[in-house]
């Protein structure tokens, strides 16, 4: 058997510091910063926070700061690499169906309980579970029993995770899984006795048992979330002994406040307060290419967009280049393909051959098709597109109305609460949907395999049996770059069939106070906190 074995990445040193959040004013104002306390690292983006449940993730706000709280049996470094989490090694067999990993010594929860291989078991089996709902089950499917088990079936077959001894995971495929060691570092292990004890209330502070950096301490209705460093945490290495995260507020009062010296890490996600940043604080700002885009979802259960030829009217009518330089404004590379430029591991894209085609050829054709399709000005067709309610989406689908108004087409832009949108979609309410895609690890099956029939993020209900096959044969590959061109096989038949329409390849901005140190360029959802220190 061939063994893997990690240095464990240990974190940066914290020094004192002044600056904390404070209720007054906007975050506080000049007062804030004179009453700061030291060690504080204060940190906001853009979304909403949602839960704390590292299982029940729905939003990339969610997925960043649970990536505070949870270590599962593999981690991601600083710089986006897969690394020991809670197993110190892992072994895989020579076929690639056997994984096993060796625990960390002296593992506990923040409560005190130890921690041990049966955690990894049942949690597992609880990411899986139908009543769990979990949004990326589905990237599971190779472990044995997995399928069943999320499909409410788990009685029929074994479950192919086991705990041997207090110290050792035993994971058996039915096929080899060349991304498993990436999909365990977001497979968190979640404190069963405490969700036996407090049942869905476990997740909420000061409750919550975490195994992680830091654990929640106070959780405001205004969004602001504390944390502080969890002296049970793996390593126990220093850290900055307290974060506080504000969520809830706009990029101009977060570009405010970091300003006013008030926040320390900021996300910048509107094209005038990045250009702002741009001109004025340019030396702190922090741009790079991220495992995210830039899609609109067709929801082909509706009868308005069951016909292939208005799917590719519409695709060959957007103008990528002014949505994503005159409209977004925040340096997107527009984008043909499915899979983002940030994945690295997936070197060739699938594009089509109209994305070669001078504009005018492009755009007669998606006339000639809209006219054959039935479609007309005179008459034009309502389309209702949702979106989680901001002020960038809606001026993206306002642009993309106005790109369609001559096929005879009309969009009807409704924004949403965070939570029902997220209803919205699963019930297939809507023609349109905003469709950000994005994964914690470098992954192009985060952006293809979300087309397979049984995928939850299959929101557009795009079904069909050879492109399963053809994601099955994909991910049944030992060799990941050959895992890779099977996908790109895969991605030019989606690009045929258009269940969704890819605008641009995601690019995040970050402003970093000059007394952070240990940013480093991470393609992932964000730098985790403990890997960040105070000067």
């Amino acid at each position: 058997m061939k063994i893997l074995r990690r240095r464990f990445l240990t974190t940066a040193a914290a020094s004192a510091v002044a600056g904390a959040i404070t209720g007054a004013g906007v975050l506080g104002g000049v007062a804030a910063q004179a009453q700061a306390s030291e060690g504080v690292l204060r940190r906001s983006r853009g979304g909403n926070l949602t839960t704390l449940d590292p299982h029940r993730p729905i939003s990339a706000a969610d997925m960043e700061i649970i990536a505070d709280l949870f270590v599962g049996l593999t981690a991601v470094d600083a710089r986006g690499a897969i690394v020991p989490g809670c197993a110190r090694e892992w072994r895989v067999s020579s076929d690639g169906l056997r994984w096993e990993f060796k625990l960390q010594p002296n593992l506990f929860w923040s409560d005190g309980r130890a921690l041990v291989a049966e955690d990894f078991v049942g949690s597992l089996r609880r990411l899986l579970a139908p009543e769990t709902a979990a949004l990326l089950a589905y990237r599971y499917d190779a472990i044995r029993g997995a399928r069943e088990l999320r499909e409410g079936k788990g009685a029929t077959v074994a479950f192919g995770v086991a705990a041997p001894a207090a110290d050792r995971v035993v994971i058996d495929l039915v096929r080899p899984e060349t991304d498993l060691a990436k999909l365990l570092a977001i497979a968190y292990v979640a404190p069963l006795h405490a969700i036996a004890k407090l049942g869905r209330d476990w997740a909420k502070p000061p409750a919550i048992v975490v195994n992680g950096a830091y654990r929640p301490i106070a959780w405001a209705q205004n969004g602001a979330l504390v944390l502080e460093a969890n002296p049970r945490r793996i390593g126990n290495a220093p850290i900055v002994p307290r974060v506080e995260w504000r969520m809830g507020i706009d990029d101009a009062t977060r570009l405010r406040a970091f300003r006013a010296g008030e926040l320390d890490v900021v996300q910048i996600s509107d094209g005038a307060q990045l250009a702002l940043a741009r001109r004025e604080l340019a030396a702190t700002l922090h741009s790079e290419p991220f495992y995210g885009g830039g899609w609109v979802g067709l929801n082909l259960r509706r009868p308005a967009l069951t016909d292939l030829r208005v799917r590719r009217a519409l695709n060959l009518a957007i103008d990528r280049e002014v949505l994503c330089e005159k409209v977004r404004a925040l340096g997107e590379r527009p984008t043909w393909s499915l899979v983002p430029e940030a994945v690295a591991d997936y070197p060739q894209h699938a594009v089509p051959d109209e994305a070669l085609w001078p504009r005018a050829r492009r755009s007669a054709e998606a006339q000639r098709l809209a006219r054959e399709a039935g479609l007309s000005g005179a008459q034009p067709r309502e389309l209702v597109a949702i979106f989680s309610a901001n002020t960038l989406t809606e001026r993206t689908f306002l642009a993309l109305g106005a790109m369609w108004a001559p096929l005879g087409v009309k969009v009807v832009a409704r924004g949403m609460e965070s939570r029902a949108y997220n209803v919205a979609l699963t019930a297939g309410e809507f023609d349109l949907m905003d469709y950000g895609p994005f994964s914690a690890v470098q992954s192009a099956t985060s952006f293809i395999g979300r087309f397979r029939s049984s995928s939850f993020l299959n929101y557009s209900g795009y079904r069909q049996a050879d492109v399963d096959r053809g994601i099955d044969l994909a991910e049944s590959q030992r060799d990941p770059q050959e895992r890779a061109r099977r996908y790109v096989d895969v991605e030019r038949r989606l690009l045929q069939d258009l269940p969704v329409l890819p605008l641009y390849s995601g690019v995040a901005h970050r402003l970093v106070a000059s007394r952070v140190r240990g940013w480093t360029s991470n393609p992932g959802l964000s730098l985790p906190s403990q890997f960040l220190s105070l000067s």
